[in-house]
């Protein structure tokens, strides 16, 4: 009773600890900054509590192998009748008892075993950890995919708001004769794919919506929008760290890291629990019986005297020598080193691994500033150009043909520089998750 009221009431502290975290972000909120993305999903997202089910399991784990140290208490209670056709007789006979057992030494395997259930529980956390990185990392994507395509929006419609300023130039040009009706048509032309590019934005950014609506496990229907973050000091918080300092703090943080590190551990256990069988077993154990037959009962003994009569109490140590098993016992200690081995070779390969990775990744988010930076002073160049084509055009001394093949040219080299920049971004903040750094924009 005891352990349910214990098991009922730290549910309701976790019910009042999520309570007060939910509290800091408004049930009505429909807006959301980057922090605020992140923090209502670690709160929120269903894959998240899912995997947090597993801690609570693996604790329960951890709970069951401690009270594997307490004694085991059984009661047992047999009720007999028996006929006797020569004597023309029925009996009631009954036998009561109450026993209890616990192991005193086997080798420390009980406490081998609430070592490794600890060292799941830790597991379990790191597991979760690790998911809520995962988490992060799209969260960051789809918060950034958001911006990309509003930032693109705005160019967009400065564009689609220039051709059709063109296209009614045109239209006045070609009544008066001084363009052809071809040159006329691809104005025209030209706006109509301007504004399709439009609309086919806003529907990205719905779509870009819509991803960050299930990370954060939001309702579709409900409508939310992004909190930018000020452009004039997003760029200066992107400074990339050296690569020691990526690689000195990603090696303490990741979880994937830990988790190989602790397999080892784990495996060495599993030795430490298959080498306990070598050991002799001492128990203790310890009982109080009684029993009644009321063939048995005279005036003088009634059936309660019986049982007072009949009560006994045992106590004694059983010692459990294993001699010969057929080898079995050695078999699984080697069968379990073999394992420490191999989760020391995983380990080695795992921090090889990600280590390689790193400092390719490293590498990216440095090429991925270089392209940013390129494809910024080409977006301006083509941006210039353009302008200088549109104002040729509005003087008559270029044609159709030619301005637009210079806004398609600065079109293309704004999509490049969008990608480059947000790609920039998102490498950068993806580090961020790598070191076990707050992320924020």
């Amino acid at each position: 009773m005891k352990k349910l009221t214990l098991i009922i009431l730290s549910n309701c502290l976790i019910i009042f600890s999520l309570a007060q975290t939910a509290g800091t972000i408004p049930a009505d909120k429909n807006s959301f900054t980057l922090e605020e993305c992140i923090q209502y999903a670690e709160t929120y997202n269903y894959s998240l509590q899912s995997s947090a089910l597993n801690i609570t399991s693996s604790e329960l784990s951890l709970k069951s192998a401690k009270e594997n140290i307490a004694p085991s208490v059984t009661a047992s209670a047999s009720q007999g009748l028996s006929a006797n056709n020569y004597q023309k007789s029925v009996n009631w006979n009954g036998n009561y008892g109450v026993n209890a057992g616990m192991t005193l030494f086997k080798g420390l395997n009980n406490y081998n075993s609430i070592q490794q259930s600890k060292l799941q529980v830790e597991q379990s956390k790191l597991q979760v950890e690790q998911n809520r990185n995962n988490i992060r990392i799209s969260i960051i994507q789809a918060f950034l995919s958001v911006m990309m395509n509003e930032d693109l929006l705005v160019y967009q419609q400065e564009v689609m708001e220039s051709s059709r300023e063109q296209m009614e130039q045109g239209q006045q040009q070609f009544q008066v004769g001084q363009i052809l009706e071809s040159d006329y048509k691809m104005l025209q032309a030209q706006y109509t794919s301007d504004s399709y590019n439009v609309e086919n934005t806003k529907l990205n950014i719905r779509n870009n919506l819509l991803t960050l609506k299930q990370l954060l496990s939001i309702d579709p229907n409900k409508e939310i929008s992004i909190v930018r973050p000020d452009s004039a000091t997003l760029f200066k918080s992107l400074e990339i760290p050296s690569l020691d300092m990526v690689l000195s703090n990603a090696n303490q943080y990741l979880p994937e890291l830990k988790m190989s590190e602790n397999d080892i551990t784990d495996a060495n256990y599993d030795v430490k629990l298959q080498k306990a069988n070598f050991y002799p077993t001492l128990s203790l154990s310890a009982g109080v019986s009684t029993g009644y037959n009321n063939s048995n009962l005279t005036d003088n003994e009634k059936w309660g005297t019986q049982l007072w009569h009949g009560l006994g109490e045992n106590v004694g140590l059983n010692l459990s020598i294993p001699i010969y098993q057929h080898s079995n016992v050695r078999h699984n200690v080697q069968q379990a080193q073999l394992r420490v081995q191999q989760a020391e070779l995983s380990n080695m390969e795992t921090r090889n691994q990600i280590n390689q990775e790193l400092q390719q990744y490293y590498i990216d988010v440095l090429s991925a500033q270089n392209d940013y930076v390129v494809t910024e002073a080409q977006k301006d160049a083509y941006e210039a150009n353009y302008n200088a084509y549109s104002y040729k055009f509005k003087y008559g001394s270029i044609t159709a043909v030619d301005l637009i093949q210079q806004q398609t040219n600065y079109l293309n080299q704004l999509n490049k520089y969008m990608q480059a920049k947000y790609s920039y971004v998102l490498k950068r903040k993806i580090l961020d998750v790598m070191m076990g750094v707050p992320v924020s924009l």
